[in-house]
Order: structure tokens, then C-alpha cells, then sequence
């Protein structure tokens, strides 16, 4: 039954392949249409393949596809494309954050954090701070370390919580619990400006834009609207959703793990790199340029300021060891997630640049759907597109082509588009509706031991909305004070 399972996905992904092959050579012969022009039409096919590929197949040969598919076309040269992906400072920076956060994640901090927040006297008997902590340490760990390992670590706090308690696989509190940390997870990746999706976002934003990014700005924007989102969760789950809680009336926290509770000598080395290392992320956006050190670290960059903590790793020794086996912290890398941005970062500069017709294309297109609309709507529109859209294909897509939508027809409209693009960072990572959503929300969908589908569908449908409508009222009006 296996074989054959396998043998019909082998099968199956020749039929993906045949489509992204045709998308690709399909639009290079095809007229161009509108004001695309012969270089649109041909990026626009690529645009296409890679969506398709990206929801139905692996992502990181499809990148490389994407990538020699440009050449091919006569689009971009391949030394131009690589001189703009992986010789780009923001992809280097990626791949040594990998080792760096690696490091974090391999001293168990993660699961130091999941048992202190479960272990408070206050929490006794009472489900709903329960659950409220439960949900909150699962947000911490996912925006400051790791957000696969914080799904992995939580959702086994919530099989020990139901088996304990006597919840059964598919009733509806152990439902909402894992569906609330696949959302603390895919919301905690937005909160910190070197996470993938809001660094796609930004640099999109910043390259359309020509203006630099405000790491501090947007970790002001970003804390307080993803912590009240996950908040606002629980108040959905207490109020809508409302779970039989009978069974936790008598809860009690002594099932947290005595002997994780107790930080140990490289766990605190560990928190002291990760303040570091925040610290130097947001330096330069709160000390003056005449400071010594201010200065030094604008000169080594964000990709700098990691090899520079890399080498401390190196050179402390916690309990007779290094603090980093550069060798076994490789494993961290997450080679699809640096592919993505390999192709995403410069493609979407690219696809919307001069002499391809894509601005002008979308702006026709556009204008009479906005002409006569304010401001507002303008706003509400274009961000609920792609709130929807991130949930049927990749966010971090989603988000730099809307960055760079945002700016050229935001700007047009005389828009202040920053607070914009915060906003949207934030509603391209409520991707929790689909499995296509995210990778935490194909985790999720595979959960089949604990949850129903048909409950995913339904819950995450409505977290979706409502986080959707949270984030306009309240996320849109602190952005607009923030920057």
C-alpha cells in the first residue's frame, strides 16, 4: 500500500512538473497582453509556474527551476540573478541565523520556556489563564527562537494536558489548543524583523520604497499587535467557541517538568547571545550615528553582526564545550526556506521593474476597481487580498509582491504605505485556513491523529477572519502612530 501511495505521488508530481513547464514555455510564445510586455509575459509564466509548484511540489528544486527558467528566457542573466540572491546581504544573513538561532534551539530553551510557563501556583484551577499562558509561551518561543520546534514542544504539553484531564482525540478544547499554537507559531514568525517573512517583506518594501528599514519601528508595532492577537484568540476560544472546560476545573501544574525549570549554565549563556544579538538588530535605529558603537555596527551590517556573535559562540566554552559545533549546527539550515528567499528577494523587484509592463499592468487593472474608493477602502482591500491569498500560496510570495504593490500604487494615492506593509506582515502570516497556508499549517492538517479536518477548516476559517479584522482595527491604528 505504501509503494503504491509513493508510486502515485512520483506519478503525479511528473503531471505538476508538466504544468510548471508549460506555464514557463507557454508564456514565452504567447502575445504579449495588455501593456505586458515580451519580458512581462515571460516572467509572468515563471510568476505562475512557481506558485503552482510551490503549493503542489518541493520548494527548493522549484526555486531552481525558477531561477534557471530566468536565464533560459533571456530575462535576467544567471551571474546578474545570483549577484542578487545569494550575493545579497540579506540571504547570507539568513543562512548564518540558521546556525545562530540552531544554537539557541539545541540548549533546550524552548522547552525551559514551555514548562516555566505552565508551572505558575497562580494557574491552578483555573483552565482559561491556563490556556492563556500555554498559548502565549508557545508565541514567545516561536518569535524569539524557533517556530517548528515550539509547535513540537507545546503540542506535546497539550497530548500530556488531555491524556491527564481525560479530552479524547478530536473533542473540541484539545482542537482549539493545537489550532492556538499552530497560530502562535505562524503569528510569532511576524513579530521579529529578522524572521523570514518579515525580512522578505521589508527588504521588498525598502528596494520599491528606496528608503532603509526600521528594524526598531517595526519590533514596536509588530510585539504588542501579534501578543494582543494571540489574546484575542483565547477571548474567541472562551466566548465563541466555547469548549466544555469541566474536566480542567481542578487543574493542576504539577505535571511541569521540575528538573527544566531550572536554567542551565549554557541556557543562560544562551538568553545573553539571544539579547545580544537583538540588541545589535535594533541598534542602529535607537543610538546616534555618532556613537562608536553604533557605528561599528552599521560598518559589519546585519550579516556581520552574526558572524561576530558566531565567533564568540566559538570561543566560550560552557561546561568543557564550545557553545557552537558549527559542523552539527549546520543541521538547522532550512534549505527551503533560503531558497525561497534566494528567488523571492530579487524576483520580486524584477517582476514589477521597468521595461516589463507588470506595474502598469496591475495599475490598469486596479484603477477602475479603486477610482472613487478612499483611502480606507483602498487599504482594507488590498490587505484582505492578501490575507486571502497567503492562505493558498506561499506568504513570504505573497508578501513581497503586495510590498511592492502597496508602494507603487499606495504612493500614486499619496499614502504613507510603511504602516501599510507593517500591517501586512502580520495578515500574510494568519496562514492557518489551508495546508498550502504554511509550512505550520501543513503540520497541522497532518495532525490527523488529534484533529478532524473538517474542524480545521472551520476553526482556522474563523481565527482567520477574525484575526483579519483585529489586525485592521487595532494593528493598522499603532502602526499609524508608530511610524
Amino acid at each position: 500500500m505504501l509503494q503504491q501511495t509513493e508510486k502515485r505521488n512520483f506519478d503525479r508530481m511528473y503531471l505538476h512538473i508538466a504544468i510548471m513547464l508549460g506555464l514557463i514555455i507557454g508564456f514565452s510564445f504567447l502575445p504579449p497582453i495588455g501593456m505586458l510586455t515580451p519580458t512581462g509575459m515571460k516572467l509572468t509564466g515563471i510568476f505562475l509556474a512557481m506558485l503552482y509548484g510551490w503549493t503542489t511540489c518541493d520548494m527548493l528544486w522549484t526555486c531552481l527551476l525558477g531561477m534557471s527558467a530566468l536565464a533560459l528566457t533571456g530575462a535576467v542573466p544567471m551571474k546578474e540573478f545570483l549577484a542578487q540572491s545569494f550575493g545579497s546581504e540579506s540571504i547570507v544573513f539568513i543562512l548564518f541565523l540558521f546556525i545562530f538561532t540552531g544554537v539557541i534551539d539545541e540548549v533546550g530553551l524552548i522547552n525551559f520556556i514551555a514548562n516555566r510557563m505552565i508551572s505558575f501556583p497562580c494557574l491552578n484551577g483555573r483552565p482559561w489563564l491556563f490556556s492563556t499562558f500555554l498559548l502565549v509561551g508557545a508565541y514567545i518561543a516561536a518569535a524569539f527562537i524557533n517556530m517548528f520546534a515550539a509547535i513540537i514542544v507545546f503540542w506535546g504539553i497539550i497530548y500530556i494536558v488531555a491524556e491527564r484531564f481525560g479530552f479524547k482525540p478530536y473533542e473540541k478544547y484539545p482542537t482549539l489548543m493545537i489550532l492556538g499554537v499552530t497560530l502562535a507559531s505562524s503569528i510569532g514568525g511576524a513579530v521579529m524583523p529578522y524572521k523570514p517573512g518579515p525580512l522578505v517583506i521589508l527588504k521588498a518594501y525598502s528596494m520599491a520604497a528606496d528608503v532603509p528599514v526600521d528594524f526598531f519601528k517595526y519590533i514596536c508595532f509588530s510585539l504588542p499587535v501579534t501578543l494582543l492577537i494571540m489574546l484575542f484568540y483565547v477571548l474567541v476560544c472562551k466566548f465563541v467557541f466555547r469548549p466544555n472546560m469541566g474536566l480542567l476545573k481542578d487543574i493542576s501544574v504539577d505535571f511541569a517538568d521540575a528538573d527544566a525549570l531550572v536554567l542551565t549554565k549554557k541556557q543562560k549563556a544562551a538568553i545573553i547571545f539571544l539579547g545580544m544579538f537583538i540588541f545589535m538588530m535594533i541598534a542602529p535605529s535607537i543610538l546616534p550615528d555618532t556613537f562608536l558603537l553604533a557605528g561599528m555596527i552599521n560598518k559589519l551590517g546585519n550579516a556581520g553582526c552574526v558572524f561576530v556573535l558566531l565567533i564568540l559562540l566559538s570561543w566560550v566554552k560552557v561546561d568543557g564545550s564550545a557553545m557552537l559545533n558549527f559542523n552539527l549546527m549546520t543541521k538547522h539550515i532550512k534549505w527551503d526556506i533560503l531558497m525561497m528567499m534566494a528567488f523571492v528577494i530579487p524576483f520580486a523587484s524584477i517582476f514589477t521593474g521597468e521595461g516589463t509592463g507588470v506595474k502598469e499592468c496591475i495599475v490598469a487593472l486596479l484603477q477602475p476597481i479603486l477610482t472613487g474608493l478612499s483611502p480606507t477602502v483602498f487599504l482594507i482591500l488590498t490587505l484582505l487580498l492578501a490575507t486571502g491569498l497567503t492562505n493558498i500560496a506561499n506568504n513570504m510570495v505573497v508578501g513581497a509582491v503586495f510590498a511592492t504593490l502597496i508602494v507603487t500604487i499606495g504612493s500614486s494615492m499619496n499614502l504613507d504605505v510603511a504602516p501599510m506593509v507593517a500591517v501586512l506582515s502580520v495578515c500574510v502570516n494568519l496562514a492557518l485556513a489551508t495546508p498550502a497556508a504554511s509550512p505550520m499549517a501543513a503540520m497541522m492538517f497532518g495532525n490527523k491523529a488529534w484533529m478532524k479536518m473538517t474542524d480545521i477548516y472551520k476553526y482556522g476559517i474563523i481565527t482567520l477572519v477574525l484575526g483579519f479584522i483585529f489586525a485592521m482595527c487595532i494593528g493598522l491604528v499603532w502602526a499609524t502612530a508608530i511610524y
